[in-house]
């Protein structure tokens, strides 16, 4: 679970890069020329393994501002020759999204240097992007003309299509021929998706599916269809078709069982029981193991915790999902299964994004951390501090944090203070609404979040509640 490149967690550099509250914290009174230099480190060299599931921007934009940082590193890295050679496709996006966030807080250099990424840098439709989203006029004065000079029609359709609300491509299709013909071609193709999207690409337009044996067939073809095939068995089953579903979950193509399996989870179906140790045996194919894994783990009645009970100490993958279900619906009798469980886990997960590593380890963690919480078992404490200090993975953290408010005594004076700090917003949420408002730092960070224009409305509103219970 440590930082794959920073291994202590009290290193302010792995800190930062795991986008810790206490990192932040360190940061405002540490040194400042290693602070400075770390912070940029951060920025040009990405440290999230899945960028989609963390943020950072804000984070590291706030610690620019406040510590009154300049921009030449973020410059030199983006303006430079190898801007155009390094075809790694994070190289750009979290320097540019924190100098979007920070043009948002009111740093005009900021909103120079997106102008100039975008006259002269490889990624200029995503600087463009974030110059739009300023929401002041005067940051995409004179733009139009240099995007005309920059692309070609098809480069142009490229970023309108990409481009958030297709901002501000609409203001200046008032203005320009050129634009506006692009503009209403992506809207016409848009059209045209919408009434084809569920036909595969070169195939000419066909009615979809419209019965059960039918989505089953087209399930039949590959896993891949599977989890959009179980979600249109929904759609077109009914009582009567059961008996169906079931057969193609106990014997049925790879594909349709997995499609089977899918949807008998959505609808909670009690025969997922039986079905378990044949689909989560280890000779069953990768796509059914998956999809029973999912459909299985998400049973939540008293007959599903009887039968996880009686597969938790199982070292397969059965045994994972039965702690699944004891994590979601389990009683506090469960509790030693659930400990068990997650020291195991501690101890057998590698760093995210380091060798051997896999994401879903991280998500099942947040399974076993949030079930702990909700069954409020405090012979995890300091399990559950541990997760919350050492995790790499910012949504980890989060459910770590949640745990902790309810069963951590000092959560609202110590951890919840800290929280405040942190580059998720679901932890800042958290963290605003257990924080103990009558200490001095709490309050002049609520006041902080409560005034934020590029705070998260739900923190926004988190943040004045607490300040106004003073």
């Amino acid at each position: 679970m440590f930082d794959p490149v920073i291994t202590s967690h009290d290193a302010l550099l792995g800190l930062l890069r795991r986008g810790h509250g206490q990192g932040a914290r360190r940061a405002l009174v540490a040194d400042r020329v290693a602070v400075l230099d770390a912070l940029d480190g951060c920025v040009v060299r990405d440290p999230r393994a899945v960028p989609a599931t963390e943020s950072r921007s804000l984070y590291y934009a706030r610690l620019y501002a406040d510590l009154d940082a300049g921009l030449d590193g973020l410059a030199r890295h983006l303006l430079c020759e190898e801007d155009w050679t390094d075809e790694d496709a994070d190289r750009t996006a979290l320097p540019l999204a924190v100098l979007g966030t920070l043009a948002r807080l009111g740093r005009t250099d900021a909103t120079e240097l997106l102008r100039a990424y975008v006259e002269e840098g490889r990624d200029w439709p995503e600087a463009l992007d974030r110059l739009a989203a300023i929401g002041r006029d005067a940051a995409l004065t004179g733009m139009l003309d240099v995007v005309l000079e920059r692309g070609e029609d098809d480069e142009l359709y490229d970023c309108v299509k990409r481009s958030t609300g297709m901002r501000p491509w609409r203001i200046w299709a008032a203005e320009d021929e050129r634009v506006r013909a692009v503009v209403e071609q992506v809207d016409l193709d848009w059209w045209r998706w919408e009434l084809t999207r569920s036909v595969r690409p070169g195939t000419p337009p066909t009615a979809p599916a419209q019965t059960v044996d039918q989505v089953l067939a087209e399930a039949a073809d590959g896993p891949r269809q599977a989890l959009a095939c179980g979600r249109r068995l929904a759609a077109v089953a009914g009582p009567e078709h059961r008996g169906a579903i079931l057969a193609a979950a106990w014997a049925g193509p790879d594909g349709a069982r997995a499609a089977a399996l899918r949807y008998l989870g959505e609808q909670g179906d009690g025969a997922l029981l039986d079905l378990a140790e044949g689909a989560l045996a280890p000779d069953a194919p990768t796509g059914v193991r998956l999809a029973a894994a999912h459909a299985i783990g998400g049973l939540r009645t008293p007959a599903a915790v009887a039968r996880a009970r009686t597969w938790a100490a199982r070292e397969d993958l059965l045994g994972e999902v039965a702690v699944r279900i004891l994590a979601g619906a389990g009683e506090p009798a469960d509790g030693p299964i659930l400990l068990h469980a997650l020291r195991a886990k501690v101890a057998a997960v590698p760093p995210v994004g380091a060798a051997g590593a896999d994401q879903a380890d991280h998500f099942r963690l947040c399974d076993l951390v949030t079930g702990i919480g909700r069954l409020a078992l405090v012979d995890a404490l300091d399990l559950i501090r541990d997760v919350y200090r050492d995790a790499a993975s910012a949504g980890l953290r989060a459910c770590a944090v949640e745990t902790l408010a309810r069963i951590e005594p000092t959560f609202a004076a110590e951890t919840a203070v800290e929280a405040l700090w942190d580059c998720q917003a679901d932890t800042r949420l958290i963290a605003a609404r257990h924080v103990d408002a009558r200490r001095p730092e709490a309050v002049t960070r609520l006041r902080r979040l409560a005034g934020d224009p590029a705070e998260h409305a739900e923190v926004r509103t988190a943040a004045k509640a607490r300040l106004s219970e003073m």
